[in-house]
């Protein structure tokens, strides 16, 4: 499916990482294409549950290793408190338990930070309509997907 209808309001987007220049670079890249609006950012687990609570947004790039509660844990109470957002799992972590763990607590993607920018506008694009998807790089590395 191609996202590129000019009325289409932005994918408002919330970003969770514990590393800065992993947050930046993120919210840099994603705010330059027009489709993308980053709307926060955080670094742990609690953050991104506050801020999902208070901002409700579309999607949650959460890296799994948070400090205090981990993107893993996080994720079913940002469902909780935020029913409407889809969740995008992303790590340094290429095992496959790794996606396979936080796609059971919730989310509907996973994405190893080896990942492309257009693998990563395709892994928002499939987890926004619903989706799931997993990664080339965890696919490669598992014959459960």
């Amino acid at each position: 499916m191609i996202f590129s209808n000019i009325y289409m309001q932005k994918i408002r987007i919330l970003i969770a990482d514990d590393h800065l220049m992993a947050r930046q670079a993120l919210v840099f890249v994603l705010n330059s294409d027009t489709r993308f609006q980053v709307i926060a950012e955080c670094e742990s687990g609690e953050e991104a549950i506050e801020k999902s609570r208070e901002l409700q947004p579309d999607i949650v790039v959460m890296d799994i290793n948070l400090p205090g509660i981990d993107g893993i844990e996080a994720t079913p109470k940002i469902l909780e408190f935020s029913p409407g957002s889809k969740i995008l799992g992303m790590s340094m972590h290429t095992q496959p338990s790794y996606a396979n763990t936080i796609i059971a607590k919730g989310a509907l993607g996973y994405l190893t930070k080896n990942s492309s920018r257009d693998e990563m506008y395709k892994a928002i694009f499939e987890v926004y309509s619903g989706r799931k998807y997993v990664c080339a790089e965890i696919k490669n590395n598992s014959l459960g997907y």
